[in-house]
């Protein structure tokens, strides 16, 4: 008996179907079909709350809110509900149109004033409710461009979007046919063994699948570390992909959280303030201690005088949008918030102030100032200044006022120590004085500047001595700068901030409108 020893030739290796090509081109074409379904399923599904979809189709909002983009608007019917914020409205001109525009101010006559972000002036033709068709509640980014695309006769760019759609879906089949051959144990590659004849000529070859697996860069894996691996990458990019529509909100109500994106939570009123570069920002958060946080970035924070025991903290604030939401009162007649460092600035040649508010006292008192001393009060000629402040006298209205050889002053047309949380907002510069209350602009003055002093921000207290010819009310300090005349103020204090420049009054207004 002969024994021989034959071998099979194996037959070329035919490669594993799912290359990296193919691996990477199903993840990019499941992306982009994700992203186009989640752009149409977040446009789509809030209609059914009753929000419209609106297609923004120029730049007068820009850079947050660009061409393309998609404005969901929610029902509103109280005027109150859209000052400062992102609303869109029968274009008055244009009455056929819709205008996305913000909200800048409410006039006394009942009507609106409109502005684009991008515009350097408020728009021509006010508004009335009647033509508010909703207020701006979610950015959807991108989602509207091959409508106007469409619209505008741009047929390649269209073209190629619908292009890119179908091939995307080609190789996503693939990509998936080629997943389900990687499921059967019996498509892969033999390894020849050797045979034995007993003296014929028949060769028995045996044969044994190697395990299928991912190919990638010349490793191969198992295929039950595969699927997990590859399901993990498609994940991950998805969900990048359906965060991409909402990351561009820029409401004063919106949201770019895709998690809750019905809801579509204010934004925070503090990101608000410090998105616009504040020079001191005090929130009157804290609860213990005597420090005052600066959370400006600044590093300027106020201390509680004279004690801890001066103020109630930790009441509830002004601010819906903030966690936490807390503010402080004052107790006593010696209660102040002064700047903690003790070197002297000089007074601001431009400013903003503003100061939120709350109280029920009819004795009037000092919200917010420039003053010297760093603490107590003194009299002029004796070391005392006191400047560009925002005060309340006896009768609940709010002034702005700024001494520049004489006394320049702006009140609210009503009272406001209603027990109700208010924001007073003052600003001064080379266009004149201006104050606003609750986000309106309440009355402006020519006159643009202030004593040329130094000395520190104070809130809650200080001398207003000289000042009783801008006063209502008791408690007057009278026209006499002598002798000192402290007024504490009895109420509550929060979210006080400083600029040293003139903020807008679509800024200002889109403060009120974060709150």
């Amino acid at each position: 008996m002969s024994t021989s020893t034959a071998t099979v030739e194996s037959a070329p290796e035919p490669g594993h179907r799912s290359s990296n090509a193919l691996f990477v081109g199903g993840i990019v074409a499941r992306t982009w079909l994700w992203f186009v379904g989640g752009c149409l399923l977040i446009t789509l599904v809030p209609i059914l709350f009753g929000w419209r979809p609106f297609v923004v189709q120029s730049g007068s909002m820009e850079p947050r809110i660009n061409v393309g983009d998609i404005v969901l608007a929610a029902p509103v019917g109280n005027a109150e509900d859209v000052l400062g914020r992102v609303t869109v409205f029968v274009d008055p001109d244009k009455r056929e149109n819709y205008k996305t525009h913000r909200v800048v101010a409410l006039n006394g006559d009942g009507t609106m004033t409109t502005q684009g972000d991008a515009n350097p002036t408020p728009d021509g033709t006010h508004i009335t409710m009647a033509d508010v068709r909703g207020l701006g509640r979610l950015l959807v980014s991108f989602a509207g461009l091959p409508f106007v695309w469409a619209r505008g006769g741009q047929w390649l760019l269209l073209l190629l979007f619908l292009a890119s759609l179908v091939g995307a879906a080609v190789i996503t089949s693939r990509d998936r046919d080629d997943d389900e051959q990687d499921d059967d144990p019996t498509d892969g590659e033999v390894v020849p063994l050797t045979t034995r004849s007993d003296g014929a000529a028949i060769a028995i070859a045996a044969s044994a699948p190697l395990d299928p697996g991912l190919r990638f860069a010349g490793l191969r894996l198992p295929a039950v570390l595969r699927r997990p691996l590859v399901k993990l990458a498609y994940v991950t990019v998805l969900a990048l992909a359906l965060v991409v529509p909402t990351t561009g909100a820029s409401f004063a109500a919106s949201t770019g959280n895709t998690a809750n994106s019905w809801s579509a939570a204010n934004p925070s009123y503090s990101t608000t303030v410090t998105g616009m570069s504040p020079w001191l920002y005090w929130k009157l958060d804290e609860t213990t201690g005597t420090t005052a946080a600066d959370t400006s970035g600044n590093g300027r924070t106020g201390t509680y005088n004279p004690n801890a025991a001066a103020f109630t903290r930790g009441i509830v604030g002004a601010l819906a949008t903030d966690t936490p939401n807390l503010g402080v009162t004052l107790n006593g007649t010696t209660s102040c918030i002064n700047t903690t460092s003790t070197t002297t600035m000089n007074a601001p040649a431009q400013i903003t102030e503003v100061v939120w508010f709350k109280t029920t006292t009819t004795n009037g008192g000092k919200l917010l100032g420039f003053e010297m001393p760093q603490t107590g009060v003194a009299m002029p000629g004796s070391g005392g200044t006191y400047d560009r402040h925002i005060y309340m006298d006896g009768a609940g209205k709010v002034w702005f006022g700024v001494y520049n050889g004489g006394y320049f002053t702006i009140s609210s047309p009503t009272a406001l120590n209603n027990g109700a949380w208010h924001m007073a907002a003052a600003t001064m510069g080379t266009g004149g004085m201006a104050l606003w209350i609750d986000g309106v602009q309440v009355g402006t003055n020519a006159n643009a500047a202030g004593e040329t002093t130094t000395g520190w921000f104070r809130a809650g207290c200080g001398n207003l001595g000289g000042w009783g010819g801008s006063w209502t009310g008791a408690n007057s300090p009278t026209t006499s700068t002598s002798p000192t005349q402290n007024r504490p103020f009895a109420g509550s204090l929060d979210e006080i901030s400083v600029w040293q420049s003139v903020l807008t009054n679509a800024q200002i207004a889109s403060l009120w409108g974060a709150h």
